[in-house]
C-alpha cells in the first residue's frame, strides 16, 4: 500500500519506534575472571510495512500456552501471527476491514444535490442506493434483469454521469427485485389492512408464448383522499385445469397472503362458465360483503364485444372485400406507387393503409375508419386493376359496400368510446355504465329497419337483450347515488331503453328499489354511529351524451310521482329517503362533475349512504385493468426470454405495477402506437411512421 494512501494522510512518520520480537536480552559470565559481561543482545527488528499502522503488536497466549506477540488489528477484534509468513495476511485482512471502519476522504471536487422543496445538500455516490433504483428501473420499462451487466451500460453511465458507478451481475438484481418486491408487498399489505372501504376484484386468465398461464388478480380501492388505487396483488401460474376449483384455489391464495378475505366486496370476471362457477365457492366461504347484491360482475367490455361480433358476422362479405382491397393495393411497391398517383389526381394526399385483425373488433374500426374518406378512389383504382385483369365483376367494390362500411363505424364508434369509457382506471366506470347502454340501444333501434344492415342490426340487438335485458344492480346503482339522477332519473333512462328495444324493465325498476333499501340498512347497521366533518366543494367533470336525455325528463311530470313512490316503498332509512326526495336537476353542476369528491364533501350529510356510494363506484365494471397486466407480461415473457421463472414473472409485474401507481401512470387503456399504425401512414411526409408496410 501507498504511504501515501488516504487512509495515511500522514504517510509513515509515525513509524519511528522500534518494535523488539525476541523477548528479554540474556545475560552471562565472560571468559576473563575480572566479571560478568553481558551477552550479545539480539538486534531490534524494525516493522517498516505500511501494514503495521492497522496493528498493535501485543503479547497474548498462544495456542499451546505460552505467551508471545501477536498482530491485533486496530478496527476488529482479530489478531493474527507475527513471527512467520510475512505480512500478507496481514494486508488482506487489512483491505477487507480498513474500508469498513475509515472514510476515504474525498479529494475529488464536491458535487451538489437539489431537493423539491428547494435545499442544497452535497451528493454522496451510494452503491446500494444505485443498485435499488437500477432494479426499480429495470421493472418499470420492462428491461431484461442482465441490463446492468452490460458493460456499454456500465460505459455509458461511468463516462456520462458516475464515474463510480460499478457493474452490477444478473444474480444481485435478481436478488435486489426479490427484496423490493417483498418490502412492497408488505407496505400494501399494511395499508390495505387499515382501510376503512370495500375492496373490488378483478381477475382473468392469460396464456404466454412458454406455454405457461397465468391468472392475474387486481384490487381496486380508495384511498385517504378519495381517490380510486389500482394494484395487481398476484400474477400466479395455472398449473392445471381452468377449473372452477383451480380458479377459486389461486385466487383464494392470493387474499390470504394480504390477509382481506373478509373485505372483498366483488370479483368482476368475464362470462367464462368456471368463472360463474367459481363464485358459489365463494359464497360458500361467506366471503361476499353487502349481503352479495354486487359480489358477481361480469365484464361490460366483454359483452360488447359479443354484440359487435355478432354483427360483424352478418357484414362479413362486404368488410372482407374492403380489406382484400388494401391488401392487395399495399402488396406490391409499384402498384402501390400507382395508387399513390392515382390518389394526387383525386386531390388526396397518398397514404398506406393497415389492414385489420379479424379477431379484434376494435382494429376492424379503425382500418374502416381511416379508409372511409379515399372510397372512391380505393374503389376506381381497384376496380379498373380487376377489370385489367380480367376478373368477374361479382369482386369488384361496390357503393353499397361501402354504405354498410360507413354506418358499421358508427355502430363501432360508439362501441369504442363505450369500452373506451368503461375501461377507465382512476374514475368510476359502474356510474357510466347505463349511459353506454342508453347510447347503444338508441344506435341500434336507428337502423333496425334498413334494408342493408337490418340483419346485422338484428343479430347485435339480440345478443345485447341475452345479457341486459335484465339491468344488472350495480348498474342501477351506480346511476342512484348520483346526486343529479337518482332513482327518479333512473326509471327513464330504462324506460328510454326498454321503448328502443322492446325491453319491459318496470318490473325491475320495483325490484331495485326493494334491494336499495335492503342493501342500506346492512350499511346503516355497520356505519349508523359515524360522523364526518364537512369538506371543500367538489370539482367538476364532463357528462356523456345521454345526459341529453335526462335534460328532457325535468319536464316529465311523472318525475314527482316517482319521488312519492320511493317514500311510500320504505319504512326505515330516513337518510337514503331524505337523498331520493332532494329535486332532481340534470342541469346542476354538470360541468366537470367529480362524483366521489360529491361524496366525501357531503359525508358529514349522509353518513351512511356515502359510504354505501364509495364502495358502489370503486367497482370496476371490466377486466381490462387485469388484462393490462397481460400485455404487459407479454413484453415481459417474450420467446427471447421464456426462461423466467413464475415467481420472478410476479415480481417483475407487480413491481411494474406498483410503480406506476405510485406516478398515477395506469390509466393505459387506449394502446397509442396500436392506433398509430391505422392512422397517420401519410407517405408524403417522409417520416418513419409513415412508412410502415401491410
Amino acid at each position: 500500500m501507498d504511504p501515501t494512501h488516504p487512509y495515511f494522510p500522514d504517510g509513515l512518520n509515525m513509524l519511528n519506534d522500534d518494535f523488539d520480537l525476541s523477548g528479554p536480552a540474556e545475560t552471562g559470565a565472560g571468559p576473563s575472571g575480572s566479571g560478568a559481561t553481558p551477552t550479545s543482545r539480539t538486534k531490534s527488528k524494525r516493522l517498516t510495512s505500511d501494514v503495521w499502522q492497522c496493528f498493535d503488536v501485543v503479547e497474548m497466549t498462544l495456542p499451546d500456552g505460552t505467551v508471545g506477540p501477536r498482530a491485533k488489528c486496530k478496527f476488529c477484534p482479530k489478531n493474527y501471527t507475527t513471527t512467520k509468513g510475512g505480512t500478507g495476511h496481514l494486508r488482506r485482512h487489512m483491505q477487507k476491514c480498513m474500508p469498513k471502519h475509515v472514510q476515504v476522504p474525498n479529494t475529488t471536487q464536491t458535487q451538489l444535490q437539489r431537493h423539491p422543496d428547494g435545499s442544497v445538500t452535497t451528493w454522496h455516490y451510494d452503491a446500494a442506493h444505485a443498485r435499488e433504483c437500477l432494479a426499480r428501473y429495470i421493472a418499470q420499462t420492462d428491461q431484461p434483469i442482465n441490463f446492468g451487466d452490460c458493460v456499454f451500460f456500465q460505459e455509458f453511465i461511468t463516462s456520462a454521469f458516475c464515474p463510480q458507478m460499478q457493474i452490477v451481475s444478473r444474480t444481485t438484481t435478481r436478488n435486489d427485485l426479490i427484496k423490493m418486491f417483498k418490502t412492497q408487498r408488505d407496505d400494501l399489505t399494511a395499508e390495505l389492512q387499515h382501510l376503512t372501504v370495500s375492496i373490488a376484484l378483478t381477475s382473468d386468465i392469460w396464456n404466454t408464448c412458454s406455454k405457461q398461464d397465468y391468472l392475474c388478480v387486481t384490487g381496486h380501492y380508495l384511498d385517504s383522499e378519495c381517490r380510486i388505487q389500482k394494484k395487481i396483488l398476484g400474477f400466479r401460474p395455472m398449473d392445471f385445469a381452468h377449473t372452477a376449483d383451480n380458479i377459486f384455489a389461486v385466487i383464494l391464495s392470493v387474499l390470504e397472503t394480504y390477509d382481506i378475505t373478509h373485505r372483498i366486496l366483488s370479483i368482476t370476471l368475464d362470462n367464462a362458465s368456471a368463472n360463474t362457477k367459481s363464485i358459489a365457492l365463494f359464497t360458500e366461504r361467506n366471503i361476499p360483503q353487502a349481503g352479495g347484491y354486487f359480489f358477481h360482475q361480469r365484464c361490460a367490455c366483454h359483452i360488447i364485444n359479443l354484440v359487435v361480433q355478432s354483427g360483424l358476422k352478418k357484414v362479413s362479405n362486404r368488410i372482407e372485400r374492403i380489406r382484400d382491397a388494401i391488401s392487395w393495393i399495399g402488396s406490391s411497391n409499384p402498384r402501390f406507387q400507382e395508387f399513390g398517383r392515382h390518389c394526387t389526381l383525386n386531390g388526396l394526399r397518398p397514404r398506406r393503409f393497415q389492414t385489420d385483425m379479424p379477431v379484434r373488433w376494435n382494429s376492424t374500426y379503425l382500418m374502416l375508419k381511416n379508409c372511409l374518406e379515399y372510397d372512391t378512389t380505393i374503389s376506381g383504382f381497384y376496380n379498373m386493376k380487376l377489370a385489367e385483369s380480367g376478373c368477374p365483376p361479382a369482386q369488384s367494390l361496390t357503393p353499397d359496400d361501402w354504405y354498410v362500411a360507413k354506418i358499421f363505424v358508427e355502430f363501432l364508434h360508439v362501441s369504442y368510446n363505450a369500452t373506451v369509457t368503461l375501461s377507465r382506471v382512476y374514475y368510476p366506470t359502474s356510474s357510466q355504465a347505463i349511459h353506454q347502454i342508453v347510447e347503444m340501444s338508441d344506435m341500434l333501434n336507428t337502423y333496425r329497419e334498413d334494408d342493408l344492415l337490418g340483419d346485422a342490426v338484428v343479430a347485435m340487438e339480440t345478443k345485447f337483450k341475452k345479457y341486459l335485458s335484465e339491468m344488472p344492480f350495480l348498474y342501477a346503482l351506480g346511476v342512484i347515488v348520483d346526486p343529479r339522477i337518482k332513482l327518479a332519473g333512473l326509471e327513464y333512462l330504462l324506460e328510454f331503453t326498454g321503448n328502443k328495444l322492446s325491453i319491459d324493465y318496470s318490473k325491475q325498476i320495483t325490484d331495485i328499489r326493494n334491494k336499495l333499501f335492503e342493501v342500506f340498512s346492512i350499511y346503516e347497521r355497520r356505519f349508523g354511529g359515524i360522523h364526518t366533518e364537512p369538506s371543500p366543494e367538489p370539482d367538476r367533470q364532463p357528462l356523456p351524451t345521454s345526459w341529453s336525455i335526462l335534460k328532457r325528463r325535468k319536464k316529465d311530470k311523472s318525475a314527482s310521482s316517482s319521488s312519492s313512490t320511493t317514500r311510500s316503498a320504505a319504512s326505515s332509512g330516513a337518510e337514503l329517503n331524505r337523498f331520493l326526495e332532494a329535486q332532481f336537476d340534470a342541469d346542476e353542476n354538470t360541468e366537470n362533475f367529480d362524483l366521489l369528491l360529491w361524496w366525501k364533501t357531503y359525508s358529514y350529510r349522509y353518513p351512511v349512504l356515502s359510504h354505501l356510494a364509495r364502495d358502489i363506484l370503486v367497482i370496476p365494471v371490466s377486466t381490462v385493468s387485469s388484462e393490462q397486466a397481460f400485455s404487459t407480461s407479454g413484453r415481459i415473457i417474450e420467446p427471447r426470454r421464456n426462461c423466467l421463472t413464475p415467481e420472478m414473472v410476479e415480481v417483475l409485474i407487480c413491481i411494474r405495477d406498483w410503480e406506476h401507481a405510485r406516478k398515477r401512470m395506469q390509466n393505459e387503456t387506449i394502446d397509442e402506437q396500436f392506433i398509430q399504425n391505422f392512422s397517420n401512414l401519410y407517405v408524403d411526409e417522409g417520416s418513419a411512421s409513415n412508412q410502415v408496410q401491410n
